[in-house]
């Protein structure tokens, strides 16, 4: 099936790795290590006559799948499913094979740039639009592997790449389709051996954890760990122990991005989709890729970052180059910077003061002159009266004002209820948000409409800091009209009287030969 490994001229860059130098079916060139890991490892290589450089991906020689005795099988299945994705933000793979002396290899596309799991360790939490932006990539290519049968099922920051692609820092290739599922499969034809546990346990889905089906909702639930991570700079569930963390996925609520990171500020139509896509039940998360990008555009709109032309203005174009004329300046998240007093709190100088006149008129309009002159004149008397004021006052300290939030944590039973207030739709449940500013005031009053299709509307009115409810809501009963009774005439069938529906007139005098006015 493949040619056998060959030597060339050269010399290894790690001494006691055999394959440095040497050429793998007459046209890979291993020219160095790049990574190593449990099954294999992954060298930097030149393809033959192409002169392209290429990342090759060889199995270990004496992995033999240890638990699994047919990873073999499925590595090659990998091969052969991921040769057929094309889409720009999927890892390419040129070529795959076995050689003679049993050496299993995949040549792929070589990319040079850092895994999403380094960024979110040296600058961490993102920036909303830049999280989106990230996201919003990946989906893409899984909708493509969706679209093929292919689930991916360990997605991670770590098998998420960001590389440099025209003015985009942050353009995504997702890595590693080892632990790929088709959907198609039964469970006579899976690959993947009964209770082997495979999968990232920080990122796992509840049902991948008991063994279930997966399905494209398994995806989107990883998804929903690596936005909260992107978000807050943590996963929602950490524990001591790997067996507690599986635990915590299965059972335990996800707590609230504030509860994790107090300091982020994110806006309530992302808290929405980190919430539906870790969902419990596949269910209720998206039920695609398509879903979750449409839930992730609108929300990039909300926060005045779409998604349709996102490029280097998230993230790095802060510091690597500088707004023209004709761009506005990206300006970094409220969160970063330290809360701005309230301006009624702040003592104004005699400068501000004259900043806040609106500018002067033209020379045309000499009559508004001594008018400015006057205003002009009873500002400098009014700084010089407070400069003597502030003098003269005792030093106080600056008061600090909290901006008053109110925290929404709203369920039903069933979920995936739609919650209005004012006729205006907040979201489904479940439904967790941070309310600050006009709707932040724990002492109004909210009229909440909790609405369901073959279900009885159910209202609540909710004040306080906590707005938490949960809806259990009764299934409407709609009645069913009688039906229309038609006078009918009786005729009898033997012994019991039958009514029947009276016979209307033929407008034919002619009866056609060999029909009857009673078939029966």
């Amino acid at each position: 099936m493949a040619e056998s490994v060959s030597n060339t001229t050269g010399t290894s860059s790690t001494p006691g790795d055999p394959l440095i130098g040497r050429v793998i079916n007459d046209r890979f060139k291993v020219l160095s290590i790049i990574a190593r890991g449990g099954m294999g490892k992954v060298y930097r290589a030149e393809q033959a006559p192409l002169g392209r450089i290429v990342a090759l991906k060889v199995l270990q020689p004496n992995y033999h799948g240890d638990t699994d005795p047919e990873f073999h099988k499925r590595f090659f299945l990998e091969a052969s499913l991921v040769s057929r994705l094309t889409h720009p933000n999927t890892v390419t793979l040129y070529d795959y094979g076995q050689s003679s002396d049993d050496l299993y290899f995949m040549a792929m596309e070589y990319l040079e740039g850092r895994t999403l799991h380094r960024l979110l360790r040296e600058d961490s939490p993102l920036e909303v639009g830049r999280a989106l932006h990230i996201l919003v990539q990946a989906c893409r290519a899984l909708r493509e592997a969706h679209g093929h049968g292919v689930i991916h099922r360990d997605l991670k920051p770590a098998n998420i790449f960001l590389v440099r692609h025209d003015d985009d820092p942050d353009f995504v290739k997702v890595l590693d389709f080892g632990l790929l599922k088709r959907t198609d499969e039964t469970a006579e034809e899976a690959l993947t051996q009964t209770g082997l546990f495979m999968g990232s346990p920080k990122y796992m889905a509840p049902e991948q954890i008991r063994g279930e089906r997966v399905c494209a909702a398994t995806d989107v639930y990883s998804l929903g760990v690596v936005l909260f991570e992107l978000l807050t700079g943590k996963v929602p569930f950490e524990r001591q122990s790997s067996v507690n963390l599986l635990m915590a996925h299965v059972s335990d609520p996800v707590p609230t991005l504030i509860e994790v990171n107090p300091l982020v500020q994110v806006p309530t139509a992302v808290e929405e989709i980190v919430y539906r896509c870790l969902a419990k039940h596949p269910d209720d998360r998206y039920a695609s890729m398509d879903e979750l990008i449409d839930a992730i555009k609108q929300a990039g709109a909300s926060v005045g970052r779409p998604l349709g032309s996102m490029s280097a203005e998230f993230g790095h174009s802060v510091v690597t180059r500088l707004p023209t004329s004709d761009e506005n300046p990206v300006i970094p998240l409220a969160s970063s910077l330290p809360p701005p007093l309230p301006r009624a709190l702040t003592t104004p100088s005699p400068e501000s003061l004259v900043a806040d006149l609106p500018a002067p008129p033209a020379l045309r309009e000499p009559r508004r002159l001594p008018l400015l002159l006057g205003v002009g004149l009873l500002v400098m008397v009014l700084g010089v009266a407070i400069a003597i004021h502030r003098v003269d006052a005792p030093t106080r300290p600056t008061p600090v004002v909290v901006a008053p939030e109110v925290q929404l944590s709203l369920d039903s039973d069933p979920p995936g209820v739609e919650v209005l207030e004012n006729g205006v739709v907040l979201g489904r449940t479940p439904l967790r948000s941070t309310w600050t500013g006009a709707r932040g005031n724990p002492n109004a009053a909210h009229a909440l409409v909790f609405r369901l299709e073959g279900f009885e509307d159910q209202q609540v009115t909710l004040s306080g800091a906590l707005l938490s409810h949960v809806a259990r809501m009764r299934p409407r009963v709609t009645e069913v009209p009688p039906m229309p009774s038609s006078p009918v005439e009786p005729t009898t069938i033997g012994a019991r009287a039958v009514r029947r529906a009276p016979r209307v007139p033929h407008t034919n005098t002619q009866t056609p030969t060999g029909y009857r006015d009673n078939v029966y």
